[in-house]
């Protein structure tokens, strides 16, 4: 049975004895433009029909009026009113369980409630793809919003963990497009810094951290020119030798938590190098030539 059908028969069960759809009015013409796929038509009667007294607490009439919205944003392009149209569907199947006192629409509101939330999820991580921090920051936050509100003892740990981890990486891309721009640098650093104070053992953001110091570090020496003078240079090498011992810690846990990573052993022997610490430098370039191909392990 198909969504719409279950829709019309849960409404004409609604019905006391012997009223038909006809007779019910309002209620009944938005679902049959809904039917019809009319949908700009069955939001305007549905809209009146909740607001008004004889179903402002119908638990049916909220989840036709959830259904009908939800199919309205998914026929809408990518914009704000698209945004409003998604939270008027989630509020109304929200609104229709609430209402719901036996149980009988739990299951098809809760399921495209669940579908809504899935898209506030994707469009966060279409707009990390996009580097669209902003975006990405409120949809995310709409995600974890619609989840609590249904469920408030789901544990988006885990989620928002990997999520500040990718937001990490597009303020790292950005910053690396334009390193004159600290802005970028420090929100980078404070979003890592956020995931390892509920995570100290995070890979991804002790590598991560590790790496935006260097390459800051790296970057400041690279800009060093022949004009400049003496007390200027020293300057940006204190600098930079002050970003790598930052790095170092960072990259030492990596390091620990995964010794034959490539990754991490390439790290340490460049911050070693920054450092002049070429002895170490040295072992750990040795220690990598050891290491197998990646894809023979």
């Amino acid at each position: 049975m198909s969504t719409i059908a279950r829709i019309a028969l849960f409404l004409l069960l609604a019905l006391p004895p012997g009223m038909s759809f006809a007779q019910e009015g309002a209620l009944a013409k938005a679902l049959r433009h809904y039917q019809a796929g009319e949908l700009a038509a069955a939001r305007t009667v549905i809209d009146e029909v909740v607001n008004g007294p004889a179903h402002a607490g119908d638990p049916q009439a909220w989840l036709l009026r959830g259904f009908i919205y939800k199919d309205i944003y998914k026929a809408a392009p990518d914009s704000a009113a698209a945004d409003e149209v998604r939270d008027e569907a989630m509020a109304s199947l929200y609104t229709s369980v609430g209402l719901d006192k036996n149980g009988a629409i739990v299951q098809n509101a809760k399921q495209a409630y669940d579908y809504l939330v899935r898209t506030c999820f994707n469009d966060a991580a279409h707009a990390l793809n996009a580097l669209d921090a902003d975006r990405a920051i409120t949809m995310f936050r709409k995600y974890q919003e619609a989840v609590l509100r249904m469920d408030p003892d789901t544990d988006l740990s885990a989620r928002e963990l990997e999520f500040n981890n990718a937001l990490g990486t597009v303020y790292t891309k950005r910053f690396n497009s334009d390193r004159t721009d600290l802005v970028w640098f420090d929100k980078a650093v404070a979003t890592y810094e956020a995931v390892l104070a509920k995570d100290p053992g995070n890979y991804g953001a002790n590598y991560n951290l590790a790496t935006v110091y260097f390459n800051r570090g790296v970057y400041n020496i690279q800009r060093i020119t022949a004009d400049d003078d003496i007390p200027s240079i020293e300057k940006v090498q204190e600098a930079s030798r002050e970003l790598f011992l930052k790095a170092l810690p960072y990259m030492l846990k990596a390091h620990d938590m995964n010794p034959s990573r490539r990754e991490t052993l390439i790290g340490l022997e460049g911050i070693y190098y920054s450092l002049q610490d070429e002895q170490r430098s040295d072992k750990l370039r040795e220690l990598f030539k050891t290491l197998p191909p990646e894809d023979d392990r």
